[in-house]
């Protein structure tokens, strides 16, 4: 995806809630403060970043070309609802990984479109899956089960059992996804940066 670190053109290649890693032609130095800025969907993506490192990525191997760079970034703070858009664009790229492996698995095309919901409280729907059967417990703690899933109790149960069969039908790559997309739907995760409020 093409984005802008500060003035310089840079392409992204890892985005998560906490950090980014981008590749330019362009060196960082580690320690320096940023602004990463991209669009997504019509939807425009600034956070304050700091430098963590900045490695060589591949030599020019012609003349005219350029060496290019791999940068690590951490998210400081994002601005305005670039937190939400964030959330938004993993849960995207998630769940498309999700409804490839179940095609894949069952020879067949995905079930149905996904929804994803943040959560608006401090509730949480804890889904463990125990000796083949799910056990569903209301909870106050975020954390997510080694055998299934915590997520947001706002998550209407439609998309909570679509969740329990993705989860069942994957292989562990697949459970990790579903673990990831439910813990996108708890609003209020700790390690996550603020948003920065732009009257």
């Amino acid at each position: 995806m093409e984005a802008h670190l500060g003035a310089v053109p840079v392409h992204l290649v890892d985005l998560s809630l906490n950090g980014a890693r981008v590749i330019s032609d362009a060196r960082f130095t580690p320690g320096s403060d940023t602004e990463l800025v991209f669009d997504w969907n019509d939807r425009a993506v600034q956070v304050a970043c700091q430098v963590v490192r900045c490695t060589l990525y591949s030599f020019a191997k012609a003349p005219g070309e350029k060496s290019l760079y791999q940068t690590g970034l951490v998210i400081k703070e994002t601005i305005g609802d670039a937190d939400q858009v964030i959330r938004e664009l993993i849960a995207s790229y998630v769940i498309r990984a999700l409804e490839e492996q179940k095609a894949n698995a069952r020879g067949i095309p995905p079930l149905g479109p996904y929804a994803f919901v943040i959560g608006k409280g401090d509730r949480y729907r804890r889904c463990e899956l125990v000796d083949g059967k799910w056990r569903r417990t209301e909870t106050t703690r975020s954390e997510q089960p080694p055998n299934g899933f915590t997520i947001s109790a706002d998550v209407a149960p439609y998309y909570v059992d679509l969740l329990c069969q993705t989860y069942q039908l994957t292989d562990e790559e697949g459970k990790r996804l579903t673990q990831t997309l439910a813990q996108l739907s708890i609003n209020k995760a700790e390690g996550i940066p603020t948003r920065r409020y732009l009257p």
